[in-house]
């Protein structure tokens, strides 16, 4: 049975014990990665609203998710996240993104904004640097993701449209698990929230989507919301694929 997942504190991750793997794999601290990603959204002026952190109860997997202060849309704010492993089952990974006010469902591109790093050679310095860049173009990677989802509140969808995604999504593209799949139909019959938007748009399934995505595991928790984001703009829109 993998690890237990569940949101621990900030000290938590820090007090996870290192790995001793020898060889040229390069220890990327969650620590580390806590003190370089909260110093550069300083840096860079943003403020920190809400952090949360996850992590397998054995340490070997955490992740962070920092909600900030910034906006230019009503419903939606930034947010940045990253995951981290010391037991070799994933790279290090990181991205921009934003989430809804009311519920904190996430919003994460998969063509920019993020980056993955296996733990070798240079990889701390590696990974340091790339947080700072990556928070330097964060205005830019925001302002992309709200012209994607004014584009998804315009798409009315069918009964039949939102059937074929949620199977699509589990059967076919395996985003999805069984529990997830089930917490969509939940919402799809009776919503927990509202997402100022058409009840049947697009965006609105969308966001049943990414609400059924904060069960995803740390590991996991980042593609499967770049995985959900391409599927649906390459469906209905145009992935813009060029950096800012």
């Amino acid at each position: 049975m993998p690890p237990k997942v569940q949101f621990y504190t900030e000290q938590n991750l820090r007090n996870a014990p290192l790995p001793n793997h020898g060889g040229r794999y390069a220890v990327v601290a969650h620590g580390d990665v806590i003190d370089n990603v909260k110093n550069k959204l300083a840096l860079a002026g943003f403020n920190i609203k809400e952090e949360k952190y996850r992590m397998t109860s054995d340490g070997q997997v955490a992740q962070g998710v920092y909600y900030l202060d910034y906006a230019n849309d009503s419903d939606m704010g930034m947010m940045f996240a990253w995951s981290n492993s010391y037991n070799k089952t994933m790279r290090f990974k990181c991205a921009i993104g934003a989430y809804v006010h009311i519920c904190s469902n996430g919003m994460l591109r998969g063509d920019m904004g993020n980056y993955s790093r296996k733990h070798s050679g240079t990889a701390y310095a590696d990974v340091m640097n790339q947080i700072k860049d990556q928070i330097s173009k964060a205005r830019e990677h925001y302002s992309l993701l709200m012209q994607d989802k004014r584009m998804l509140e315009n798409i009315i969808l069918t009964p039949r449209d939102k059937g074929s995604i949620l199977g699509e999504l589990f059967a076919n593209d395996e985003i999805l698990t069984l529990t997830q799949v089930g917490i969509v139909k939940r919402e799809l019959d009776k919503p927990t929230h509202t997402y100022n938007s058409h009840s049947d748009s697009a965006w609105t399934m969308y966001n049943h989507i990414t609400l059924a995505l904060k069960e995803s595991h740390p590991g996991s928790y980042i593609t499967d919301h770049q995985k959900v984001h391409d599927y649906f703009v390459n469906k209905y829109g145009t992935l813009i694929t060029a950096q800012p």
